[in-house]
């Protein structure tokens, strides 16, 4: 499934969030979006998903303008896996798991041994099928993202839209998560922090700055210590290996001490 934002602009209140951006994302293609807290990068993902409406541009999904799409149809084609996971009710794992069948039911549809098989199976390629009964209240940061990311797996998306995935993850499952999601062959947009991450994982990316987009392509070829010390005012080394294509980025304090 392709998505493409044609000149997206939001404004909230009086202040201009989002400014002209345009990007894509083909069928297979794991795209991300970095730039510092505050460059637009979570409202940009909420416009995407229809939490926040768009002052004006188009946002096309498999062509089709995504405000004649119903909700009910996009959520069977989009899965979402935001950064804040508060449940005020006792849902077991697999309750919450398998709130991702629901964009596929009827009203009363119930749950079918098919909905169960493939709610346990996103729940394995998390690594938390030890906790099915667990209720989720009791999981800490990092098992309650995995387990959001289960549901969305569950929901057999054709386009994944991920806000800061790996956040309270330990690297182990960092690793894990990003490998899961670029193994499903589907359309990927994921807002990323950590850059080397970024560069391992992603196709292309977007750089984002106070709302706009400031350059996008492939990491290894726009990632540079002049962008890192524009965009995140901060000095950098970054070293590709030569074996692995793989971006070693060396951050330096602002300060130092004697």
């Amino acid at each position: 499934m392709d998505l493409e934002l044609k000149n997206i602009n939001v404004k909230l209140g009086d202040k201009n969030i989002i400014q002209d951006i345009s990007l894509a994302v083909a069928k297979g293609e794991f795209v991300g979006i970095i730039g510092p807290n505050g460059s637009g990068k979570s409202t940009l993902l909420r416009t995407i998903y229809r939490i926040i409406q768009p002052n004006s541009g188009i946002i096309l999904l498999d062509g089709q303008n995504l405000k004649d799409v119903k909700l009910s149809e996009s959520a069977k084609k989009m899965g979402v896996v935001g950064q804040f996971n508060s449940i005020n009710f006792d849902f077991t794992v697999l309750d919450m798991v398998m709130m991702g069948r629901t964009p596929h039911k009827s009203l009363l549809g119930s749950d079918t041994p098919a909905d169960y098989a493939i709610a346990m199976e996103s729940i394995r390629k998390v690594g938390m099928e030890k906790h099915v009964n667990r209720s989720f209240s009791t999981l800490s940061g990092g098992e309650k993202q995995r387990i959001i990311l289960a549901r969305a797996l569950t929901q057999q998306p054709q386009l994944l839209i991920l806000d800061e995935p790996t956040n309270h993850l330990d690297i182990k499952y960092q690793l894990q998560i990003l490998s899961i999601v670029k193994s499903l062959g589907i359309g990927v947009l994921a807002a990323l922090h950590d850059l080397s991450l970024a560069a391992m994982y992603c196709h292309r990316l977007y750089v984002l700055k106070e709302g706009n987009v400031i350059t996008s392509g492939v990491p290894n070829e726009i990632l540079t210590p002049e962008l890192v010390r524009d965009v995140y005012e901060i000095e950098c080394d970054i070293q590709e290996n030569p074996a692995t294509g793989y971006l070693s980025i060396t951050y330096y304090p602002t300060c130092r001490h004697a």
